[in-house]
């Protein structure tokens, strides 16, 4: 592959993590020091200056909005044409990886580059963008806050006056690091949009296929559930007469996981549900559990299917607790529907596949993206590429340099394509 990708991508990689050391193979990776890129960090800032440099030195002129996105435009020979879009996020959570949403940033930069290295000439504008807050991990307004902006789904107000788990305003630390412009992106001038990120499940790694071209992205519902039962001692308290909050929590637990492998194996649509929270209170060992509260993560590219299971989740709760003479609180946040990308976008990518001569497959995202935001204002298309074994969110988040290539030369060859005006 270019020295140069890998060497920012290397670069990048000490950029938050605990030993402040860069990685370049798999090997190097220590499963207790991962990457922190959180919003507003320190280390979040120092990536953020680098991105800008790199995207400088690739000729791109940069603007900053008013909730921190950075975009990089390059300029076309019909500049009045709506631009093609490239890019990802630079934030992490907490202890994860170095290649989440940064690869797809960086590998913009690149494709933007090699575009220069061939004199090509590009018709529509191209901008490689870097989104504020993708993950969540710092201001848990939800995740994807940047590219909710730019589509309209969040005002300026509403982003800015959100606070992180510091009680800081994202206005106050985007102030602070020198990141809140005053551009605004009109979201009419946006044509087509292409994210290239790291698989973050088994599928390509496990078939040893270098790039996935992906047709729908899952929708989310979290649902959270407070059960409230007794607390007492758990030595004189005789087993007939305890209302545990525990006991119903852990056959909430094991119904939603029996329900969504039932699902799953009897319908065409994939589904997962997840018990991802649990908080027991008092939580002492000579305690019976007085309250739990649970929270549940229901995804599927049917919206139909999701919404039976976070049904049928409820009535569960509701008809258990009731027999067991316990309270219980339900509450569904807002749900995110699935979202299927642009066929022709699909069809774009696999054309630069097959001409570069890279083995992919088409397939579903089971993780949310920026694209899904884009895919409300603009024609939509994600390139993956491997997560070894299947990890991500996790310090041993890796995705091989020759599987990097690959990606990039295929997201370069349908930039190309996507730029020229027909």
């Amino acid at each position: 592959m270019v020295n140069r990708l890998k060497e920012d991508l290397i670069r990048t990689s000490a950029m938050g993590r605990v030993s402040n050391r860069p990685v370049a193979s798999y090997g190097q990776l220590d499963s207790k020091a991962g990457v922190s890129r959180p919003e507003g960090s320190l280390a979040n800032k120092v990536l953020r200056d680098f991105t800008v440099k790199c995207m400088q030195t690739a000729g791109l002129s940069v603007r900053i909005d008013r909730v921190g996105n950075i975009f990089g435009r390059k300029d076309g020979s019909m500049n009045r044409e709506k631009a093609v879009m490239v890019g990802s996020h630079l934030d992490s959570v907490i202890n994860g990886g170095h290649l989440d949403g940064a690869l797809g940033v960086f590998a913009g930069i690149e494709a933007v580059r090699r575009l220069c290295d061939e004199d090509f000439q590009n018709q529509r504008p191209i901008e490689v963008v870097a989104f504020t807050g993708e993950e969540g991990s710092a201001f848990m307004v939800g995740a994807m806050l940047g590219s909710a902006f730019l589509v309209g789904k969040m005002s300026a107000d509403e982003a800015l006056s959100t606070r992180n788990t510091h009680g800081r305003t994202l206005q106050e630390v985007l102030t602070e690091n020198g990141y809140q412009g005053d551009f605004e992106y009109c979201s009419d001038d946006i044509d087509a949009f292409m994210e290239l990120h790291i698989e973050q499940g088994p599928a390509l790694d496990t078939e040893n296929i270098p790039v996935g071209i992906v047709e729908h992205i899952s929708g989310i519902t979290w649902l959270k559930s407070i059960i409230t039962g007794v607390g007492r001692h758990a030595g004189t308290t005789p087993m007939h007469l305890r209302q545990d909050a525990l006991v119903v929590a852990a056959d909430a637990v094991r119904f939603i996981n029996r329900r969504a492998l039932e699902m799953a194996q009897s319908q065409i649509s994939p589904i997962v549900g997840t018990t991802g929270y649990l908080s027991v209170y008092p939580n002492n060992m000579n305690v019976i559990p007085a309250m739990v509260k649970l929270g549940f993560d229901i995804r599927s590219t049917s919206l139909k299917s999701m919404q039976c299971l976070t049904d049928e989740t409820i009535s569960f709760l509701n008809g258990l607790t009731q027999e067991k003479g316990l309270d219980v609180r339900m509450e569904s946040s807002d749900t995110q529907a699935p979202v299927k990308l642009s066929n022709a976008i699909v069809r774009t990518i696999e054309k630069a596949a097959v001409r570069t001569g890279v083995r992919f497959k088409r397939m579903t995202s089971g993780a949310g993206h920026d694209t899904q935001n884009m895919a409300s204002i603009a024609k939509t298309g994600m390139i993956f590429v491997p997560s070894v074994k299947g990890i991500s969110h996790s310090p041993m988040e890796w995705t091989e340099w020759d599987d990097i290539e690959k990606g990039v030369s295929v997201l370069t060859g349908a930039l190309k394509d996507l730029s020229a005006c027909k």
